[in-house]
């Protein structure tokens, strides 16, 4: 009985740091792929709605 909690729990903690690494990545990249045009766009908006109001 504690043998197979041991096998199953080693399996899903080595398996579960591949998968986190991965999952991690594929987080930064998602972000990465909506944050940098969002704040493109933001910074934009910023810039022309200074000149809108300062002339």
């Amino acid at each position: 009985m504690s043998t197979a909690n041991s096998s199953a729990g080693g399996s899903a903690g080595g398996g579960g740091g591949a998968v986190t690494d991965r999952s991690t990545g594929r987080v930064v990249l998602g972000w990465a792929l909506v944050g940098i045009p969002l704040a493109y766009g933001l910074v934009e908006t910023l810039v022309r709605a200074s000149r809108l109001f300062t002339g």
